[in-house]
């Protein structure tokens, strides 16, 4: 009896040392949605950035979070050409793509998987161009195709890319989500199975973790790749849980069924900003949420028009009412981060009373209505537009303006924004690079459509001439400088209204430390280590 006790006691010693072990080896991520894809190139939704960016894949180059300045990833150097139109690439050897049960490669990562992948963006021939195609991916809206003229094999560790003129952000492009390196071995297996569709549900790539499986109740798991070439955690196995619930997510962070979860709810940023047990992580976007104006209308076309109407809106009440905690008021289009931000010393943003003289020293026509124009639903730059619009509408019943509220689908938003059948139009831009071409060009640009982000459809010379000289502008004082000038103009003119930068919110365990999460890019586990605090 006592031989069976003494079996029993070190049997139960020993499962709950695996299950300390398997709970110390596996870090659980608790998510709210499920991504769209694993391949960042066809899916720009936060989901799937998280679950693929960093976990699956690597880029030739990357930014390093301190510094933010440009370093080697895939590639370990690289060199640009006098005419600024070349730069060349050189890859690191002896990189291993992953080894699954649904692939196992034969060599090393080189030249040819590097064109087959960014091809696979811009060569409408290239056999994956179309594989998965929908026609509102960010895929077939990505950069590359006009900034690159080819991509050459010049050996087997050497690549170059050549721009279609000069284009100082092709860096910033190189280390953008949507950047990643795919195995060409893996894509020329599927298409001899019949398969392609798979490359983008059953990855392969570079990065620190594998893809394991991913069912239908939106669990992703992951295992470590150990023949990843950089520095790895003591994470064996990450798994990716789904739950839309932000109440049910924090309940398991609680619990310590799940180490870290996304976007928290608003009404419990206060509790666990005051859990000593728990980081709260907070990180300021580049996206934002504008109100802008259509110039092309009559009633709008007088800039001081519209700074009059900018003037009624009070942003700080929508920032409270609308996004609560999670994004920060603002007044340019630039976040707080950017290097090219330039601080405005004007405090009179809101100033209703300023606002309704100056309408009527213009003899503004109060008897029209203005029509707010705004989507269905949310977005990740505006959790709710009704209540914006409300607030806006509320806003300029106060000076005296009358308006209307117009929420339509996305296809009849299309359809006005494409016949300027619209007086102002709440909206928002999501960022990819860390440029501030990538916020200015698409809103300001002369050749930029509302369809295309040119929602103001405001246009002026000098804006165009600075932007196009910004691109092939390799002092970065001298760039500065033109994008200080940029700002200047659209806080004159006011083709749109800045409310907010959205924040990307992430609560973790205080036990996992170094995680690292990228505004653009997503969450990154590659340097997580999980510890013991009982």
């Amino acid at each position: 009896m006592r031989l069976i006790c003494l079996l029993f006691l070190i049997a139960s010693l020993s499962g709950c040392y695996q299950n300390k072990a398997l709970t110390q080896n596996t870090l659980i991520y608790c998510t709210d949605s499920q991504p769209a894809s694993f391949n960042p190139q066809i899916s720009d939704d936060i989901a799937s950035l998280d679950a693929t960016t960093h976990q699956i894949f690597s880029r030739l180059v990357k930014i390093d979070s301190k510094t933010n300045e440009f370093v080697p990833d895939l590639a370990k150097s690289w060199e640009r050409s006098d005419d600024k139109l070349r730069y060349r690439f050189t890859l690191r050897n002896n990189i291993s793509f992953h080894n699954t049960d649904y692939f196992k490669p034969t060599r090393f990562l080189n030249a040819d998987d590097v064109l087959f992948s960014f091809n696979r963006m811009r060569d409408v021939m290239h056999p994956y161009h179309t594989v998965n195609n929908q026609a509102a991916n960010y895929f077939y809206n990505h950069p590359f195709t006009d900034l690159l003229s080819a991509i050459n094999k010049i050996d087997d560790h050497t690549v170059e890319f050549v721009l279609s003129k000069p284009d100082v952000t092709l860096l910033a492009n190189l280390a953008a989500h949507y950047a990643v390196i795919h195995s060409k071995e893996y894509g020329k297996q599927l298409l001899k199975e019949g398969h392609p569709e798979k490359i983008d549900f059953q990855p392969i790539g570079t990065g620190p973790f594998k893809f394991k499986s991913f069912d239908n109740n939106g669990t992703i798991r992951y295992t470590k790749n150990a023949l990843y070439w950089q520095s790895m955690t003591n994470i064996e196995n990450l798994i990716f849980f789904t739950n839309p619930s932000a109440t049910k997510r924090y309940t398991k962070l609680l619990s310590g069924e799940c180490d870290a979860i996304s976007y928290p709810a608003a009404s419990q940023l206060e509790t666990i900003s005051q859990n000593k047990k728990i980081t709260l992580n907070s990180k300021s976007t580049a996206n934002i949420s504008l109100w802008a104006f259509n110039t092309k209308q009559d009633k709008l076309k007088d800039a001081q028009v519209r700074q009059a109407l900018a003037q009624a809106i009070d942003t700080e009440t929508i920032l409270n009412a609308v996004y609560f905690q999670s994004a920060i008021q603002t007044e340019t289009l630039l976040s707080k981060q950017s290097w090219a931000l330039k601080p405005r010393f004007d405090n009179d943003l809101y100033n209703p009373e300023q606002a309704e003289q100056t309408l009527q020293r213009l003899d503004f026509d109060f008897t029209q209505t203005l029509r707010i124009l705004l989507p269905n639903g949310a977005d990740v730059f505006n959790p709710n537009f009704h209540k914006t619009a409300e607030l806006i509408q509320a806003n300029l019943s106060a000076i005296g303006v009358k308006s209307s509220i117009n929420n339509l689908s996305e296809t009849a938003i299309k359809n006005k924004l494409h016949s300027g059948d619209y007086d102002t139009y709440l909206t928002g831009i999501n960022v990819h690079i860390n440029d501030p071409d990538s916020i200015f060009r698409p809103l300001l640009s002369c050749n930029s459509t509302p369809d295309t982000g040119n929602s103001s459809n405001w246009c002026s010379i000098n804006t165009q001439v600075l932007l196009d000289q910004s691109l092939t502008e390799s002092n970065f004082a001298q760039r500065i400088k033109n994008y200080y000038h940029i700002q200047d103009d659209v806080f004159k003119e006011r083709p749109y209204l800045p409310i907010a930068h959205v924040l990307r919110l992430d609560a973790i365990s205080k036990s996992i430390l170094n995680v690292e999460v990228n505004p653009l890019t997503g969450i990154n586990f590659q340097n997580a280590i999980k510890q013991d605090l009982n």
